[in-house]
């Protein structure tokens, strides 16, 4: 063999031993790349809770729910003495009678907004269109008569721990369905408990 050959292999051979001792300069060992083969293990997902709409059911037959209280959840608990105070309340005013023609139900409608549960206070509204709905005009401060529409409100609230009525209002209101101008304002009753 010539030198330039010998001394080609000698440091061949001195290269390699310094990478098996592991001498390159803090380089490791590489092994051969192989295929990764992870082996993951399914974890098991927690099961979803579907929460389920119950449908409320009015405790008297003298009102329905709003459309858009379709849960119980959504609702303040009608009490016994939530019941009974609206029922005192809704007997002596004469509602509209039942027309699907005009869309009217002939019942008082239960519409409060959602409300969550263990609120500090939970409020109540009932609202019906009154006999005589389109039935009278008003004069507006130009003098122009102005036909009007007439509703009445049961609002409630009751305290959220107790569940006990903190205040009644009943109130009978005037609206033109065309320019929104209100009429008479009529509060019938108004109770504050103590």
């Amino acid at each position: 063999m010539n030198k330039i050959t010998k001394g080609l292999l000698a440091g061949a051979v001195v290269v390699s031993l310094f990478a098996t001792m592991g001498c390159g300069g803090g380089d490791k060992k590489k092994e051969d790349p192989k295929p990764a083969t992870t082996t993951t293990q399914k974890q098991d997902k927690a099961p979803e809770v579907k929460q389920t709409k119950v449908k409320p059911v009015p405790k008297s037959s003298m009102y329905r729910y709003a459309l858009h209280l379709d849960d119980v959840n959504k609702l303040p608990p009608m009490t016994d003495e939530v019941i009974k105070e609206f029922e005192k309340q809704a007997k002596p005013i004469k509602i509209a009678e039942k027309d699907p023609k005009k869309h009217r139900a002939g019942i008082w409608t239960f519409n409060s907004a959602p409300q969550r549960k263990g609120a500090q206070v939970y409020t109540y509204r009932w609202t019906a269109e009154l006999d005589g709905h389109h039935d009278s005009q008003f004069e507006n401060d130009k003098g122009k008569k102005i036909n009007e529409q007439h509703f009445a409100h049961i609002e409630m609230t009751t305290d959220g721990k107790t569940e006990k009525l903190r205040s009644v209002r009943v109130v009978k209101y005037h609206v033109t369905k065309e320019t929104g101008e209100k009429g008479k304002l009529e509060e019938l009753y108004k109770q504050t408990y103590k």
